[in-house]
């Protein structure tokens, strides 16, 4: 009997390795996801003790879950970050804030190839810019945050480094994305739609007034976007850390216990 049926054994076996995977990876997912959520609640100024209340932890486990799981295996990482992202992605849907941040590691030339928009600079000088793309999880369409510029402007033959220090972000609504071809269906979003006024999209030290650097303006321009859409980015307080700028990712909200500031630069 038992070598009649052994080929149920080796089914069993594999169904609960497959389950212990999985379990494995859910929990991972669930590891990242806590860690994010600590980081933006640390920096939207709340203690740990609150924090605790919020996720209904205990406050002695917040330090430990404040650090999301290192992972070798390339595999299980990609799956990690699938399902990671997938909870972002039900959490707009079901909270109403409908843009979630899409492919976030694309700088300005990645961007703009995605879209089909023609690039300014030679190949040998693109765009290397950071950017950002907002995809509205019901409708499909995007917000696009890209500039043409490199961080130091275009080049310039009469510069003495050879660049004229000045660059301009720029924001478009996209209906949907085709690959490589949808930057004509591109519509301008207009600065005073998301509280800016005018110049606030320049960066650079080469305009007859001195802008903030390129970083400083992506800051402010996408702040100012998932301030007014209402996006949430739970990867900013890791942005912060990485690459700090003279200026807050966020202007706080009187009452949230952080200091009130104003990030805009003329």
């Amino acid at each position: 009997m038992q070598d009649q049926h052994s080929f149920r054994v080796g089914v069993s076996a594999e169904a609960v390795r497959l389950a212990r995977e999985r379990a494995e990876i859910a929990d991972a997912s669930y590891r990242n996801v806590i860690a994010e959520a600590i980081a933006v609640m640390r920096a939207e100024g709340l203690s740990d003790r609150r924090i605790a209340a919020e996720l209904d932890v205990s406050k002695s486990s917040i330090r430990a879950m404040a650090i999301g799981p290192e992972v070798d295996d390339e595999s299980a990482a990609g799956q990690i970050e699938a399902l990671r992202f997938g909870v972002w992605v039900d959490v707009a849907g079901m909270s109403g804030q409908h843009f979630i941040i899409e492919d976030d590691q694309l700088v300005s030339h990645e961007r703009m190839a995605l879209h089909g928009i023609d690039a300014e600079l030679l190949r040998a000088d693109p765009a290397d810019t950071a950017a950002r793309e907002y995809l509205h999880v019901t409708t499909g369409q995007r917000i696009l945050v890209y500039s043409q510029e490199r961080w130091k402007g275009r080049p310039d033959e009469a510069a003495e480094d050879g660049w004229d220090k000045r660059g301009r972000y720029r924001i478009e609504r996209c209906p949907g994305l085709e690959e490589g071809r949808c930057a004509d269906s591109h519509t301008p979003l207009l600065l005073g739609e998301i509280g800016l006024r005018e110049g606030d999209d320049l960066f650079g030290n080469g305009w007859p007034v001195r802008r903030p650097t390129a970083h400083q303006v992506w800051k402010l321009l996408t702040a100012a976007i998932e301030e007014t859409f209402e996006i949430f980015d739970p990867s900013y307080p890791e942005l912060e850390r990485r690459r700090p700028g003279t200026t807050p990712r966020y202007r706080a909200r009187p009452g949230n216990g952080v200091p009130v500031t104003d990030s805009r630069r003329s």
